[in-house]
């Protein structure tokens, strides 16, 4: 029986390479900061949901009841622990999400800054005495297509790696 998880996790796989293909390197030189990072960030969106996704099919693979109940990583080693299990899949997306300097941490934390709402500074007056309106982002996050494609590969490949161990299950 083939998985709906499954499936939706090549589907956001496949979407963020799609986006990624949109700036190869030839074109990246020409392209904007601007449009390099609203690709990182698109591929980020669909990161993430292919994250929470295979967080789910992990639950499925090892028959968990309450899937919707797996919002991430925490919340499928919790859920499986209740049943008397803890599959190794579950511990190690728990830990690349909990370990501060993993791609996988990393990945989400971006994901969290897209929604959060930049901070308005004080006008300041600018060389010609036009005022120019400061905006922050909440944190500093390396939106380059560099770093998409290495939350893409590593993705995949735990994707790939996880799946493999979990055939036999």
């Amino acid at each position: 029986m083939l998985s709906s998880h499954l499936s939706a996790v090549n589907q956001k796989l496949l979407f963020a390479r799609q986006l990624l293909s949109q700036s190869d390197s030839k074109k990246s030189r020409q392209q904007s900061t601007a449009l390099s990072q609203s690709i990182a960030q698109s591929v980020a969106v669909q990161l993430h949901q292919a994250w929470l996704w295979h967080c789910r099919n992990v639950a499925e693979s090892y028959k968990l009841q309450e899937l919707d109940g797996v919002v991430c990583a925490n919340t499928l080693v919790e859920l499986l622990a209740a049943q008397g299990k803890t599959p190794g899949e579950a511990t190690e997306l728990q830990n690349l999400q909990n370990d501060p300097h993993s791609w996988a941490s990393e990945l989400l934390k971006a994901h969290q800054y897209i929604y959060k709402l930049p901070t308005v500074r004080k006008a300041e007056m600018d060389v010609d005495r036009l005022p120019m309106i400061a905006v922050d982002a909440p944190e500093i996050v390396d939106w380059s297509i560099e770093r998409a494609e290495i939350w893409l590969s590593s993705m995949q490949e735990l994707v790939e790696r996880q799946r493999e161990m979990m055939v036999e299950f």
